[in-house]
């Protein structure tokens, strides 16, 4: 994207991502479904990255957080749809019939990008920055801080989100379907906070959002921790799924700005390496956390994660804030 423009690259994986689905429909052995998924998921993780990128090139230092806010509320509301209609539609049609809809429906926002006028990336090798491979971005103080803080996140808050469901069956003994809305508050919160995010950035700097980010997600998963009469109730655990949300924004669209400006040059480069540090965590996380729990630490982990989730925040606000562009 450094070199071809965003919007190119993302028009080119949106439409092999659709292809991709309809490859994982047609699939007839494992290996095959395995193979076109992994495809479909490689393509697809072009989109948000370069979204970001691109919000990066084009909107002002002082509204990007506000923009990446009514972002979050875009990408949480398609993660709920997406999961509420795909197992409706597999379950009354069949799991092939969910793939070919979303192969079409992938469609229309790679369509409707061909309205936009391309980007046109920089090629005046005066203003092409010497810092260009990914090794030199982890020498930057400022962009390992900055990777770093995102692998903790997502190595400490969905490390623990993927045991919250079986966690919260146990405890409050309710169904999974009571479960599962329970845990979309976080996405009702996540939408809150994006929508707040213009009047709150006018008050507050970016600093405080990521430190009370960072406080109200660690409050939310300490909520969770301790045991006891008033404590195990679902509502508990219902107000700690909205204030997950809420503070999920603050720190991560604080941790997404600092990502977008660790090169102008080549920023699309300099923040592969975000997304990729924070999937590293979620997926160490993910084991780190399992093994606690397997050893009947959930308590442990809870109070852990909000612990370290206050950590991130305070990190995150004292990170020195660079403009590149």
């Amino acid at each position: 994207s450094d070199r071809r423009g965003r919007i190119a690259v993302v028009r080119a994986a949106g439409l092999a991502f659709s292809a991709c689905c309809v490859l994982s429909a047609l699939a007839t052995t494992t290996w095959q479904f395995i193979a076109a998924r992994l495809l479909a998921g490689a393509f697809a993780g072009a989109v948000i990255p370069l979204t970001l990128v691109y919000i990066g090139d084009t909107v002002e230092y002082a509204r990007r957080q506000e923009v990446m806010g009514r972002f979050s509320i875009v990408t949480s509301a398609g993660l709920a749809f997406s999961a509420a209609i795909g197992g409706l539609v597999a379950y009354l049609v069949s799991w092939r019939a969910m793939l070919f809809a979303y192969a079409v429906v992938g469609l229309l926002p790679s369509a409707l990008l061909w309205r936009l006028p391309p980007d046109r990336p920089i090629r005046d090798p005066a203003d092409i920055e010497p810092v260009a491979r990914f090794v030199d971005f982890l020498h930057d103080p400022f962009a390992r801080t900055v990777y770093l803080a995102i692998f903790a996140e997502g190595f400490l808050l969905w490390g623990t989100v993927t045991y919250l469901g079986a966690y919260a069956t146990a405890r409050y003994r309710i169904s999974q379907l009571m479960v599962g809305l329970l845990i979309a508050l976080f996405g009702v919160g996540t939408m809150v906070g994006g929508a707040l995010m213009g009047s709150l950035r006018r008050r507050w700097s970016e600093a405080r959002l990521a430190g009370s980010g960072g406080l109200v997600m660690g409050l939310a998963f300490l909520m969770l921790a301790p045991r006891g009469r008033l404590l195990d109730s679902w509502i508990v655990f219902a107000a700690a799924m909205l204030l997950l949300g809420l503070g999920f924004v603050g720190l991560h669209t604080t941790l997404q700005v600092r990502g977008t400006e660790i090169s102008r040059a080549a920023r699309g480069k300099a923040f592969s390496l975000f997304p990729a540090s924070l999937f590293s965590g979620v997926a160490l996380g993910t084991a780190a956390m399992g093994a606690l729990v397997d050893a009947g630490g959930e308590q442990l982990m809870l109070a852990g994660c909000g612990l370290g989730l206050t950590g991130v925040g305070i990190v995150t606000a004292r990170i020195r804030r660079r403009r590149t562009a």
